[in-house]
């Protein structure tokens, strides 16, 4: 089964920003995050899901004040109680990539797994 890419565009502004000036990386992975709890949420509607884990982040480029990235995730694979989802970000300007991880997201009922339906 094939499901759909999710798509967030986001403008970088300082608060947004680290020490050195770049993108806080806790920012990028909350963002992550909610992407991947997106996907999984829209492809099984009546399912409660946590994240269990998240693949390594490998920041390949920075983000600065002013940038402009946009944000994807689509679920790629399912199993019984848990579904993978890929995650990545690109500069909206120059198309190079931020990052790529993935998410393994778990439905959750009375704090077990539960099948996905």
């Amino acid at each position: 089964m094939d499901f759909p890419r999710h798509e967030k565009t986001l403008f970088i502004r300082p608060e947004f920003l680290n020490h050195a000036g770049r993108l806080f990386g806790g920012n990028m992975m909350l963002w992550a995050d909610d992407m991947a709890y997106n996907a999984a949420s829209l492809a099984f509607p009546d399912a409660a899901f946590v994240t269990k884990l998240f693949g390594q982040f490998d920041f390949k480029e920075p983000v600065t004040n002013g940038a402009i990235i946009k944000i994807f995730s689509q679920v790629v694979s399912t199993g019984e109680t848990s579904c993978k989802v890929d995650v990545w970000s690109l500069d909206a300007r120059t198309q190079q990539e931020v990052f790529r991880t993935f998410a393994v997201m778990v439905n959750v009922k009375d704090g077990h797994k539960a099948p996905l339906k």
